[in-house]
Parts: structure tokens; C-alpha cells; sequence
């Protein structure tokens, strides 16, 4: 508002925390707001908008395909939390380690190698820990999905009653952010579910426990890997130096074809 009182605007926000594409539209979120307002005793003019906004935040889905030249960066490198939807935090949190791995790549000795300073700014951005964490969040997004709205109720009851750098951890959900402590390690995350697990519902509990089973059952590894070093680690973003053409394939009957095609082409027509 301005000094005197005048002037005064108000954002209200109606979202849905996640969902599969086109499971809610914009029009039932508008609907869903006017209809929250009216609830709370809010009153407005219907000239009184000032704007709308509409936005659509991807969540989850695939890793950048490794290999290619092109660095994606923020949310076209997946770096949406899959679990709350932050990114701008994580985003700024990754600059700096992103921005040393391609200057150092621009200045390697021998010149540059694109497809080098590509995987080292991809590594920079998703190390095998991250994306563990990624793993472990990814879960948590989809899990949540499977809830109606009592279970989901009595989810976030059980997820704030945790110590709050614990769960504040897990919104942001990237190195050097606070909280992240307590999520970086799988044995950390292992932790963190275990408390989790206690302070919910029985019935949610039991429902988090059927999502794991049928988590793993339709993607295999990915969460598991993430709370225990038996599965090893998620691959790396790593670039090898391609083989002299002369190495790649059979190298010897290339030389026997080379010499026969050349020993063809020296004799007279």
C-alpha cells in the first residue's frame, strides 16, 4: 500500500501441488480461488483485477540426455524439485559450480572440446549425489499423487511435525542450501524417512510403504539406490575421447582393405 493506506493490492494464488498433465485446468483453479475467497468472507469487484496469472511448472521427468553440446540450464535441465516445484534457489545455488566446470573446460590446455565442457557442466550440475537426492525426491512427487485428501492431510501433519531444518531440508533439496545436510547422504535420506514414517498416520503409513513396493516394481532401482549403497551410484556425466578412427572396428582388416584398394588403384586399366 502506499504511505497514506490507499492503494493497496492483494495476490491470492490457487495451486495444485502436482499432478499428472491435464489432471486440473486453469479455469478450475480460477474457480477453485473465487470459490476459496467467498469461503474466507473476501469480497471483491470484479474490476478490481489488476492481472491474472497462469503457470504451468514442470516437475520431474527425465535428466538431460547426456552426450549432447547444448548445457541446459534451471528448469530445462530438470532442476525443478520434483517433489515442491522450487527451482530459483537450486538454479542459483548451482550457478557457481556450473559456471567454474565450462571455464575451465573453455580453458583447458589443447583448446576446447565442446563435448568435454558439455559433460563437465552436466556433471557439475548432476553428480551421481544429486542425483541420488533427485531419486529420493522424485518418489516423494509421485507418492503424493496417489493421495486423496484425507491421506494428504494427514501427510503434511506428520511432515511438519518433523524438526523444521528436516523438512525445510527437503523443500530446498540442493547442496550448500540449509536443511540439505540432512539429505545429501543416503544415509541421511534413509534417516529422514524413518522419522517421517513414525510421526504419520498409521493408514498413510501404510499407504508409503505400498507406494515404495510399487515404486520399485515399475522403476526399478532408482529409489533403493538412493537410501542404500547397494545399488550403487547413478551414472556420471562423463566425456571420453573418441578412438582414432584407425582403432575403432577391426583395425587390421582395414589396413588389408586399404592396401588392396590401394594396390588396385596402382595397377594399369
Amino acid at each position: 500500500p502506499a504511505p497514506d493506506g490507499s492503494g493497496q493490492r492483494i495476490f491470492f494464488e490457487e495451486t495444485s501441488l502436482v499432478g499428472r498433465v491435464g489432471a486440473i485446468g486453469f479455469q478450475e483453479c480460477k474457480d477453485r480461488a473465487f470459490a476459496r475467497l467467498k469461503h474466507l468472507g473476501v469480497s471483491f469487484r470484479p474490476d478490481s483485477i489488476a492481472d491474472e496469472e497462469f503457470c504451468y511448472i514442470p516437475m520431474g521427468g527425465p535428466l538431460p540426455v547426456p552426450g549432447q553440446r547444448v548445457v541446459a540450464f534451471g528448469g530445462a535441465a530438470a532442476m525443478v524439485h520434483p517433489a515442491t516445484g522450487y527451482q530459483l534457489c537450486r538454479m542459483m545455488a548451482a550457478s557457481s559450480a556450473v559456471a567454474a566446470s565450462l571455464a575451465a573446460s573453455l580453458a583447458a590446455p589443447g583448446g576446447c572440446r565442446p563435448d568435454a565442457a558439455a559433460a563437465a557442466a552436466y556433471d557439475a550440475m548432476w553428480s551421481p549425489s544429486n542425483q541420488a537426492q533427485r531419486d529420493f525426491a522424485v518418489f516423494g512427487g509421485e507418492f503424493l499423487m496417489t493421495l486423496d485428501v484425507k491421506a494428504l492431510r494427514g501427510w503434511f501433519d506428520g511432515f511438519f511435525r518433523l524438526p523444521e531444518p528436516l523438512w525445510a531440508g527437503f523443500l530446498a533439496g540442493w547442496p550448500s542450501l540449509p536443511g540439505n545436510e540432512g539429505h545429501e547422504s543416503w544415509w541421511a535420506r534413509l534417516t529422514f524417512g524413518v522419522q517421517l514414517l513414525v510421526k504419520l498416520p498409521p493408514i498413510v503409513a501404510l499407504k508409503l510403504a505400498g507406494g515404495i513396493a510399487q515404486y520399485t516394481s515399475s522403476y526399478g532401482p532408482p529409489l533403493m539406490r538412493s537410501v542404500t549403497p547397494l545399488f550403487g551410484e547413478p551414472p556420471k556425466y562423463t566425456w571420453d575421447a573418441p578412438l582414432p578412427s584407425d582403432d575403432v572396428g577391426d583395425p587390421g582388416a582395414k589396413r588389408e582393405a586399404r592396401a588392396m584398394m590401394k594396390g588396385g588403384a596402382e595397377q594399369p586399366h
